[in-house]
């Protein structure tokens, strides 16, 4: 953990406050230093509620997709969702899946779920197409895949079968054409995010069909404003969305009724003129966003798992999703499975927290993909009684320890490869396939490669007579690329620009890893030396004696933190550790350090290089992390270490 090349110390809490003109200057300090909060209002910032969202009817072919569900559903013919086995697969899923079997007009819909099992590689494959067929459909819904299946597309709607795509993957050359494409990174999109995930684009359908279904839907509504030159011009407005001066000059508005814009309807956050005339026409709509609360859990548990930037849209469907969870866990709402779920993990009832969705719900939901059981996390959160979600609950809890168990051999094997073979730490990308390696979990191996080694990391493991792989980003290299460059080893892949995954035949393997290095050089630019230095900047130079809850209160706004919005990093000098406890059998520490009082400081999986480290210095610097942890029904305050070392004596680096 020491190995760090550089260190930048931020400045001291003191000098901030000293230089920064603010009522809250700590905040102010952090705010401006992070790119996806420059441009946003203060209020916006500080609250979120249902009018920080855009109109999902900006989003491409959305009406197209809103009018024909409704049309398979009054008509009575098949729906099949059909989901991928991820988090983010689950969640979309069964937001959707469970909005359609509650609500009064659609329960009667002749519904089937379907997602991704253990065997099926990514998507659209052979096997699902093949399960697809098999089950008949009038309408499939794909649900985290689809985008980059244009002949499969083509296959099934061949047989009069009608698509919808709900998907946030990246969008090749050729889309499919024969179906309702929804995807914010459709090159066409209007839509104001690129960046969320198929759990928000199965609230933004939810969202779409109960505005449809009002007497707000296909309304117009105009607002006069002043041009440059001084002339009036007068906008145009449907749906929550702007219309073009080529959509209006089609229009007769002489023989259709407009409504004017309210410029008088005040909201708590200051919006753009499109945000505030959806959200009045929405507030409108007898229990709408009622119906739509219970709604967001589901999104924000897709946003945090599938690893989505918490600025922008996705910061307000976590933070509306914690409030949605944390009254789902003391009162009686509809979700028995996830209620249940939030017990099991005994999470603290007064308050549900981003890391418990990251860390804990996440993790579970993810668990069942990972080890082969995805239809039993699909159960859970469609469970409709409380007897059969607290048996469901249980299973999947007991589905996830298993997955810790198999990453953890897996994990093991990773550390004695190395050990083997460790000039392979030295290519540009770490790369490891062992035939005793276990499958299902090598995202999470791939990621603990890249903490550990600190570059990209490839670990591919044998799955059901092939092998499949992952492949995690250390930087803001796109992995999407390098997969590209070697696709033709592929029999399949897919992903995101951080993240990606592919599945190859095992005769295959050796070529790939042959041709991978000399494709990486190019990739990552050899030259560029800079990517090779790690180097971690902290936010604050803090005493030990300045840590507590009062200073986590300073940037409580800032949250929930996580990708795209790291947490606040403290970095300590000259810190004496005392009251050292080794935690199992050594691989993890807690101790304290002069001066802070009963602050605790945690060290996990490098407890024991950390002992070792002690044994040869009596002072030392940290990095990490202020948190809340609860725990057996308390709630304490936490330092989470992130490194520890000796910094150069300049007092920079």
């Amino acid at each position: 953990m020491h190995h760090v090349t550089k260190v930048h110390f931020g400045p001291t809490l003191s000098e901030v406050r000293t230089k920064v003109d603010s009522k809250r200057p700590i905040l102010r300090y952090l705010v401006d230093r992070r790119e996806g909060f420059q441009n946003i209002h203060p209020k916006e910032l500080l609250h979120s509620d249902f009018s920080c969202f855009h109109s999902p009817f900006s989003l491409p072919d959305m009406g197209e997709a809103v009018s024909l569900l409704l049309t398979v559903v009054k008509s009575n013919r098949k729906i099949l969702l059909y989901g991928d086995r991820d988090s983010d697969g689950v969640s979309s899923t069964c937001l959707l899946a469970f909005f359609l079997k509650s609500h009064p007009e659609f329960q009667s819909a002749n519904l089937e779920v379907m997602v991704s099992s253990e065997s099926d590689p990514y998507g659209l494959c052979k096997e699902a197409v093949s399960k697809i067929k098999k089950a008949k459909p009038d309408l499939l819904i794909t649900l985290d895949f689809g985008s980059s299946q244009a002949d499969e597309i083509d296959e099934l709607t061949s047989l009069g079968i009608q698509v919808i795509v709900l998907d946030h993957h990246e969008v090749p050359v050729r889309i499919p054409k024969n179906c309702a494409l929804i995807n914010p990174r459709r090159t066409d999109s209007e839509y104001p995010e690129k960046k969320i995930c198929t759990a928000a684009l199965s609230f933004k359908l939810v969202t779409a069909i109960l505005f449809h279904q009002s007497s707000e839907w296909n309304q117009y509504y105009s607002k006069t404003i002043l041009a440059e030159d001084g002339s009036k011009v007068v906008q145009y407005f449907q749906n929550g969305i702007k219309l073009s001066s080529e959509t209006t000059s089609t229009i007769n508005f002489s023989n259709t009724t407009v409504n004017p814009y309210p410029e008088d309807f005040s909201t708590n956050i200051p919006l753009d003129d499109e945000r505030k005339l959806f959200y009045y026409q929405c507030q409108k709509i007898p229990q709408f966003f009622e119906q739509l609360e219970e709604e967001t859990d589901l999104a924000g548990i897709g946003t945090i798992t599938d690893m989505m930037p918490l600025v922008g849209e996705n910061r307000h469907f976590v933070k509306l999703a914690l409030e949605s969870l944390t009254k789902l866990y003391i009162g009686d709402k509809k979700r028995k499975g996830l209620k249940e779920l939030l017990k099991e993990l005994k999470l603290n009832p007064n308050g549900i927290t981003t890391k418990d969705l990251g860390w804990s719900i996440g993790p579970v939901v993810n668990a069942a993909g990972r080890m082969g059981k995805t239809e039993e996390a699909v159960s859970l959160l469609l469970s409709e009684s409380e007897s059969d979600a607290k048996i469901r609950a249980k299973l999947l809890l007991s589905i996830n320890e298993e997955r810790k168990e198999r990453t953890k051999r897996n994990m093991d094997r990773v550390e004695r490869y190395f050990a083997r073979k460790p000039e392979r730490t030295g290519k540009e990308v770490v790369y490891c396939y062992e035939p005793d390696m276990e499958p299902g979990v090598s995202g999470i191996v791939a990621t603990r490669m890249v903490d550990t080694y600190k570059k990209p990391a490839i670990f591919i493991a044998p799955d059901n007579g092939d092998a499949r792989g992952s492949i995690r980003s250390y930087g803001q290299e796109n992995v999407l690329q390098l997969l590209e460059s070697l696709s033709h080893h592929f029999l399949h892949f897919g992903g995101h620009p951080e993240a990606g995954g592919f599945s190859i035949t095992i005769d295959q393997l050796p070529k790939f890893e042959s041709e991978l290095y000399e494709k990486a050089k190019l990739w990552l630019d050899e030259d560029n030396q800079s990517k090779n230095i790690h180097q971690i900047e902290t936010d604050f130079t803090v005493l030990p004696e300045e840590m507590g809850d009062k200073l986590l209160k300073e940037w409580k706004d800032l949250e929930p933190f996580g990708q795209g919005n790291p947490d606040i990093k403290l970095g300590i000098k000259n810190a004496k550790a005392i009251h050292l406890t080794p935690l199992s059998g050594g691989k993890h520490v807690r101790f304290h350090i002069v001066g802070s009082g009963s602050l605790k400081f945690m060290i996990w999986n490098k407890g024991e290089e950390f002992q070792n480290f002690m044994s040869k210095h009596g002072s030392f610097d940290l990095v990490g992390s202020l948190e809340e942890n609860f725990y057996q029904g308390r709630k304490t305050l936490q330092f989470i270490v992130e490194w520890f070392g000796i910094s150069e004596s300049d007092g920079s680096y």
